[in-house]
């Protein structure tokens, strides 16, 4: 917003006479950088949702796909549930979005590496841990597994392990964002915005290529979706975001529109994969470009949500979500423990009995929110408060 002198041809409104030194305030565009505060609710509700995904894809479709519910329309709906899987990607793509932004914003610091590494740890460590060892106390988990958890590699147990070993879901994706926090913070200083830019949209292109070339059995590694060079296009999608949001010269008109360019890119994407049926689990397109093509939506779903709720609140039909984003650390490591405990203890009816897969989903979900925020309350939070009192975290 500018302030400047009245031109001659400014006349004022009730005198019509010109007053030469009647400040007149012109605004200017609106900056993107506008839509960084300190917190950021329209990112907690992509949490919350990403996080529900996740839960019910586990707790419905992914154990019980030939369940039906009596209606066709809900049958419908309960199969959209197989699609819950993509909430780790969401997650990725949050997550890119606000360590990119943290590593930006405290480039300059001397105490940049020990900042970021400490926060991570804190963060990140002590529910990791302690699932961990709930998951191989109740036998769920191998020792030889456990070792390439703790050194942040349980995306990689068929390359590593040679022999016999039960792995538990959830750290996969937790080895993934363990390797960004490892190596994102040390190319960030060494290349800059600029050469982080370049770095993020080339993986963005390489990424879905090298699906391709997996899935087209070309090159084998194992899950191609869940090693971190063939997915790492999730966190570059969202670094891509906080870098252009922190460009000078960038307006919240331009970010906007961005989005929703964006956005009807993926949109356009995936609607030509489904019409020309090419969204089956193993085609070669819908795992490389068609997931591309639901990674620009959820890119862009975090443009429209930072702008949204720029000035405006939350509506309370979507507060539930930031109850569950608050929590989402914590339920998303334990759920599906307890849903495996809970199938050991009353079997696996469930499969074919819609009842008692939805008792199944209450009782075993109920009790990880439970744990979760109790976990959250008295565990993880005071945890992170010594943040404050370790001067290299400040």
């Amino acid at each position: 917003m500018q302030v400047q002198a009245a031109e001659d041809t400014a006349l004022h409104p009730f005198t019509g006479v010109v007053p030469a030194t009647l400040p007149i305030v012109s605004a200017g565009p609106v900056m993107a950088a506008s839509l960084l505060t300190a917190h950021m609710p329209g990112i907690d509700v992509l949490r919350g949702i990403a996080v529900l995904a996740v839960i019910f894809f586990h707790g419905m479709a992914y154990q019980a796909p030939n369940v039906h519910l009596g209606n066709r329309i809900v049958d419908q709906l309960y199969g959209l549930t197989g699609w819950g899987w993509l909430g780790v990607n969401l997650f990725f793509v949050v997550s890119g979005f606000l360590i990119t932004g943290i590593l930006d914003d405290t480039l300059q610091q001397q105490n940049y590496y020990q900042r970021f590494y400490l926060r991570r740890a804190l963060r990140i460590l002590p529910a990791y841990l302690a699932v961990l060892a709930l998951a191989w106390a109740t036998g769920f988990v191998t020792p030889n597994y456990m070792v390439i958890c703790v050194l942040f590699l349980a995306n990689m147990p068929g390359l590593l392990l040679h022999h016999g070993y039960l792995f538990y879901g959830p750290f996969w994706s937790l080895a993934v964002e363990e390797q960004f926090y490892l190596l994102w913070p040390l190319l960030y200083r060494r290349l800059g915005r600029g050469g982080m830019l370049l770095v993020s949209v080339g993986l963005v292109v390489l990424c879905p290529v090298l699906r391709a070339m997996a899935f087209a059995h070309l090159i084998h590694t194992g899950e191609p979706l869940s090693k971190t060079w063939m997915i790492a296009d999730n966190l570059a999608i969202g670094a891509v975001l906080a870098i252009l949001l922190r460009l000078p010269g960038v307006t919240l008109r331009q970010f906007a529109g961005l989005g929703w360019a964006v956005f009807s890119i993926g949109m356009a994407g995936v609607t030509v994969l489904f019409a020309e049926h090419r969204m089956d689990v193993h085609d070669v397109l819908r795992n490389s470009l068609g997931l591309s093509c639901v990674l620009l939506i959820f890119g862009s779903t975090v443009v429209l949500m930072l702008c949204m709720f720029r000035k405006r609140r939350v509506p309370g039909w979507m507060r539930g979500t930031i109850f569950f984003s608050e929590i989402s650390y914590g339920l998303y490591l334990i759920h599906l423990l307890l849903l495996q405990i809970y199938d050991r203890a009353f079997g696996r009816g469930f499969v074919t009995d819609w009842k008692l897969m939805v008792l199944r989903f209450l009782v075993a979900n109920g009790l990880a929110v439970g744990i979760a925020i109790v976990s959250k309350r008295w565990f993880e939070d005071p945890i992170l408060r010594m943040k404050s009192k370790i001067a290299a975290a400040r």
